[in-house]
């Protein structure tokens, strides 16, 4: 029952995310929420968010794989299936503007900017604001008011 809450914190992550202009490719263009692997959500419920929109933007949802080129996408779910993988796919999205979200432990330590936890029973995320403002993206503060703050690990990163 976890996955359809999982799926409403996605999209409405993006209606407290700013993303840079030239990230769409004009001003109707689909914000595309990909899921990467194995995808956890319901058909239903994606087709539901289909008909939603974000920022005038409507949502496209697509599903692909870890090899697929990802840096069209404005959001990246990298279920936990693909937790091996993750560290991978959120290194080779560097230089694009993807929010990218995960559900494993040490997402955000890694790079990623969102990680889906859940703490007595309970849905909650942590932010890496550091991968946000990398990623161009801006972050509202009232979404990271309710975040628990992840400073990334620094090995291997140049600051």
């Amino acid at each position: 029952m976890e996955y359809p809450v999982k799926l409403a914190f996605l999209f409405n992550f993006t209606k407290f995310v700013e993303w840079p202009t030239d990230s769409f490719r004009h001003a109707g263009a689909p914000l595309a929420i990909c899921v990467v692997g194995e995808d956890p959500f319901s058909t239903d419920l994606e087709e539901e968010l289909r008909t939603r929109t974000v920022g005038g933007h409507p949502v496209e949802i697509q599903r692909l794989r870890p090899t697929d080129a990802l840096n069209t996408c404005h959001v990246v779910f990298v279920p936990v299936t693909e937790k091996n993988q993750a560290a991978r796919i959120v290194r080779g999205l560097e230089g694009s503007s993807a929010l990218t979200v995960g559900e494993s432990e040490g997402f955000a330590l890694q790079g990623g900017i969102i990680n889906l936890t859940v703490e007595e029973h309970k849905l909650r995320f942590e932010v890496n604001p550091v991968a946000a403002e990398r990623a161009g993206l801006k972050i509202s503060s009232k979404l990271l008011s309710m975040a628990k703050i992840i400073k990334e690990q620094e090995h291997g990163r140049k600051t």
